[in-house]
């Protein structure tokens, strides 16, 4: 090939590599519409502003003028915009002491409904394990206004649970279910009760029942072969004084 002709084909090449890049660069540009768009926002904001800054200095103007015009009337709404603001803020104190005031009684409305629940609670039990008592015999007298009952029920109590559906269960010190070693089986309430019949104090307190050795042949020894005092002569105070004085 000659040199005229190499020199003709870089001449040609030349030109097409001058028109390729500024088309890459075009392609790495914003898109015009996109550009546009933002001129136009950002010229929005800046007419914004300003207007907002000749609104505000025409305003501060008008209020120079009529402070200069009519003094009193200015000094009169000063002093009132002061007011609405002193009054504002009162309000606001009141609000935050009636807020405090209402919550302060419903924590105590609150309160008092969870000891009228716990005293109900206490009263259901009281009322389940008095059935208890009741069928296994227990005294229904009284003496003073306290009952055989209320005297066991004070002293034994702790051991009944009540559960959710109103039965009792019989728990131990740790509030778990007591099993009979025998068999396996939780002790029922009627079965624990019973077994306050053997006691020597708490026996009194059921009907024919005397203490410890209680029950057929009883002949007032109890389970060891001890000698016990048959309280069945006593009365209901005398027992009283006896169990608890």
């Amino acid at each position: 090939m000659s040199e005229e002709n190499l020199n003709t084909s870089a001449e040609n090449a030349a030109p097409e590599a001058a028109d390729s890049a500024p088309a890459r660069s075009a392609e790495e540009m914003m898109p015009r519409s996109e550009a546009e768009n933002l001129l136009k926002a950002l010229k929005s904001e800046r007419e914004a502003r300003k207007q907002y800054e000749r609104d505000l200095k025409e305003t501060k103007g008008q209020l120079e003028k009529f402070a200069e015009i009519n003094p009193e009337e200015y000094r009169s709404l000063q002093e009132e915009a002061a007011e609405a603001a002193r009054l504002q803020s009162q309000w606001g104190e009141v609000r935050d002491a009636m807020e405090s005031k209402y919550s302060t009684q419903a924590q105590e409305a609150i309160r008092r409904a969870d000891e009228a629940d716990s005293a109900l609670a206490k009263y259901r039990k009281k009322y389940a394990l008095e059935k208890v008592f009741n069928a296994a015999g227990g005294r229904t007298d009284a003496s003073g206004g306290t009952s055989f009952f209320d005297l066991l029920s004070d002293q034994v109590g702790g051991s009944f649970r009540q559960e959710a559906d109103g039965s009792l269960t019989v728990v131990d010190y740790a509030g778990d279910p007591v099993m009979d070693k025998e068999t396996g089986l939780r002790i029922t309430p009627e079965e624990h009760m019973a077994s306050f019949k053997r006691d020597a104090v708490y026996g009194t307190f059921f009907k024919g029942a005397k203490g410890a050795g209680a029950g057929i042949g009883f002949s007032g020894t109890d389970a060891n072969g001890s000698t016990v005092e048959d309280l069945s002569q006593l009365s209901n105070e005398e027992m009283f004084k006896r169990a608890f004085g």
